[in-house]
């Protein structure tokens, strides 16, 4: 188990280029520690299963790959940045921290690179799988037998084989599960020991379940909950660029509680947390909502269940909230300076 007496939080900021880290303390308290360069539009974050080492691509003119080694205590240190051909939405590791693989939203694709190669300076891919309409997600499944891949453009979550040979990794495709159209499916995370993949619509704010066999790596079919009240007078959302001409729902995020009874959402039209409840069956329902930072994009939970961090790419602030016990509400905790263009959060 992690000790949660005292841990790190690791923002990106994207238009600083860095990464800020925070303590956060048992009680919620949370307190700047450091900032690090990491490069141009630094953005998602990989942290590997140990929290011995974490990945954050970059976004600029030249897309890169920036690994650092995390210090018990938290600390960060720089151990190489390795220029890459895609521009990565969101990054992921297997648990073993050998197979890091990125999902392209412009490239269309999930590139699977060996971690170890692209520490050393190397950013050639394993392998490019194309085809993945605007692909914005990708996650391991527990076991580290399958990936899975949101298609925003293509309202559909690939599946892929993931098998090991002497060349290295290869994502072998294994299926498709559509998701209603208009759904624009985005981040996605695994429930119930990966018996469940949640995955949360872009365009509507809702969120749809699938039964997963752990097996095969198949999906059922989708149970969609109800769109959260809160973004009910916001118009459909869209694949972007170009931005909508009238507000529209814009969800990014999305993270469970540990125990699996709560979910939230970053909302970045409203600038809101949208909090659900899980039901009995599985599904969903919403709940409450509560206003955050400008422009939410991403936000973490901490291992206890007790506190949610939060940050907006239109603030320098960032965030802590209390996650009540009974039913999930938000409070404002904490709210600390931050970074410009804050966009990912992780907890080491």
């Amino acid at each position: 188990m992690p000790n949660t007496d005292r841990l790190t939080v690791v923002v990106s900021n994207a238009a600083d280029g860095d990464l800020a880290t925070f303590s956060l303390a048992g009680d919620g308290t949370l307190a700047p520690l450091a900032r690090y360069p990491a490069a141009d539009v630094a953005m998602p974050i990989a942290v590997q299963a140990d929290r011995t080492r974490l990945y954050v691509a970059t976004r600029g003119e030249q897309p890169t790959i920036v690994a650092f080694r995390v210090a018990a205590t938290g600390t960060l240190a720089r151990i190489g940045t390795t220029a890459i051909d895609a521009s990565h939405a969101y990054l992921s590791l297997d648990r073993s921290g050998r197979w890091l693989l990125g999902a392209s939203y412009g490239g269309n694709s999930l590139s699977v690179y060996d971690a170890a190669r692209v520490r050393d300076g190397d950013g050639a891919p394993l392998q490019v799988a194309g085809g993945i309409a605007n692909a914005h997600a990708v996650i391991v499944s527990p076991d580290d037998r399958f990936a899975y891949v949101s298609s925003l453009g293509s309202d559909r979550v690939f599946g892929f084989a993931l098998v090991e040979d002497a060349a290295g990794l290869r994502a072998v495709e294994h299926g498709e599960t559509r998701v209603p159209a208009g759904f624009g499916p985005r981040h996605l995370r695994f429930a119930d020991d990966g018996r469940t993949l949640v995955v949360v619509s872009e365009f509507q704010g809702t969120l749809a379940t699938f039964a997963r066999d752990t097996d095969t790596g198949r999906l059922g079919d989708a149970r969609v909950s109800a769109r959260h009240p809160a973004v009910a007078d916001l118009a459909q959302g869209h694949a972007r660029p170009p931005a909508p001409a009238e507000p529209s729902v814009w969800a990014a995020d999305l993270h469970l509680t540990p125990d699996m009874r709560f979910a939230y959402v970053s909302e970045r039209t409203s600038s809101r947390l949208l909090g659900y409840r899980r039901n009995e069956d599985g599904s969903f329902e919403p709940t409450h909502a509560t206003a955050t930072e400008t422009q939410p994009r991403g936000f973490a939970i901490d291992p206890s269940g007790r506190w949610l961090v939060a940050c907006g790419e239109r603030s320098e602030h960032v965030a802590v909230y209390a996650i009540a016990p009974d039913d999930g509400t938000l409070s404002l905790h904490t709210r600390v300076p931050g970074g410009r263009g804050a966009n990912w959060i992780a907890i080491v």
